[in-house]
């Protein structure tokens, strides 16, 4: 039995638009779950990992000259896409805080897909990429 042309276009279009709900399920998708993961920055003479927690808590590891310092805190979600860390975060070379002397920053996705996070000042400040695979 042979698919008439109406039936393919119509096949396609469901395609489609399930691939689409399913790309736009992910881009949307800026809740703690989410934007769990491990975050590697490498600059300034620096290496910075940060490990976010969808309980909100975060763990980082500063390398900086040869020395080492960890700290462990809790990070807050504002807005669609925006961040503040607690003040146990440690700054980075060129990062800015906010009033509160908090390190802030937002979110984005590359193809809307891959998180990173910039921290202030923004859109130049330290840039966090995702790791994919632990």
């Amino acid at each position: 039995m042979k698919m008439t042309n109406f039936a393919r276009a119509g096949c396609g279009i469901l395609l489609f638009a399930a691939l689409f709900g399913v790309w736009y399920s992910v881009a949307a998708n800026y809740d703690y779950g989410a934007l769990a993961g491990t975050y590697v920055f490498h600059g300034n003479g620096e290496t910075c990992t940060l490990y976010l927690r969808p309980d909100r808590t975060f763990v980082q590891e500063l390398s900086r000259s040869g020395e080492i310092k960890k700290s462990q805190g809790h990070w807050h979600r504002y807005g669609e896409s925006h961040v503040s860390f607690s003040n146990e975060f440690l700054k980075l070379s060129g990062e800015e805080l906010n009033a509160a002397g908090e390190a802030h920053g937002e979110f984005g996705k590359t193809l809307e897909i891959f998180p990173y996070l910039v921290l202030a000042p923004l859109p130049d400040g330290p840039r966090f990429h995702k790791r994919l695979f632990h």
